[in-house]
């Protein structure tokens, strides 16, 4: 990260702004009385936010229960497709996951978190939420993994500093050196494995997208335990998925063969 989130001077009625949505967002929405009990605000308070948001669309309300509007869908969808990267990645993630009949996706990173960019999912996918924007943790995640295996020392550092390394399953790695160890792995054989890190009876396989010097993001395949962890099919999967990989670099870097 350039600068560190957590000092920056922000404005207060921003801040309980945001609160409120990503409170409407984590409970599927919510009643004004029930925001203000769960943010320690004043109802009034809450009510002259909630009207801010609904006159810019922020905001929709169904009833007396309030939840985020498609205006973010709106922002979301601009914010995804402003990177050639992430437009470019649909085709590769559509065509892997119906050649696999597994879940992909292509996933990249910003201040410390992974992000869901385009998901498809195969004929025989068990599906987990994946949908775009979702946000990850990236020590458990294949996709993450496969990111910051190329990062510094001191980057790396800083995410755990921020962001930590919570346990999500047993599976999880929490500890420093063992991630850091796995990373030093995933840097040497070229992509990254998640053994039901971030969901139970989930496993992973990711490839960095790296056509210079810069990791952009990581084409992911998940599925369940049984299927991908089967030796055979490991395999079999991890050399498609480094194939694809490799033509999404090229594409990126030769846009015009």
């Amino acid at each position: 990260m350039d600068e560190d989130l957590s000092e920056m001077r922000t404005v207060q009625a921003a801040e309980t702004a945001f609160d409120i949505v990503e409170y409407l967002q984590t409970e599927n929405g919510a009643k004004l009385h029930e925001i203000a009990e769960a943010l320690d605000l004043a109802n009034s308070t809450v009510y002259h936010h909630l009207n801010t948001l609904l006159k810019r669309r922020y905001v929709t309300r169904d009833g007396d229960t309030y939840h985020p509007g498609l205006e973010f869908l709106n922002v979301g969808g601009l914010v995804r497709d402003r990177r050639r990267v992430n437009r470019l990645s649909e085709s590769f993630v559509e065509a892997l996951a119906e050649e696999t009949g597994e879940q992909v996706q292509f996933i990249v990173e910003e201040n410390g978190f992974g992000y869901h960019v385009y998901t498809a999912t195969g004929e025989h996918a068990t599906s987990i939420d994946s949908r775009p924007g979702k946000r990850i943790y990236l020590h458990a995640n294949a996709a993450g993994k496969a990111i910051i295996a190329h990062d510094s020392e001191e980057r790396l550092d800083e995410i755990i500093d921020t962001v930590g390394l919570p346990a999500l399953t047993d599976h999880t790695i929490t500890d420093r050196e063992e991630l850091l160890a796995e990373l030093e792995e995933v840097r040497e054989r070229g992509y990254a494995y998640n053994w039901e890190e971030h969901v139970e009876g989930y496993c992973g396989i990711a490839v960095p997208i790296q056509p210079e010097d810069e990791v952009l993001g990581a084409l992911a395949l998940g599925g369940p335990v049984e299927r991908i962890k089967n030796e055979q099919s490991k395999e079999a999967l991890t050399q498609r998925l480094r194939e694809t990989g490799n033509e999404f670099e090229l594409e990126l870097k030769f846009p015009d063969l």
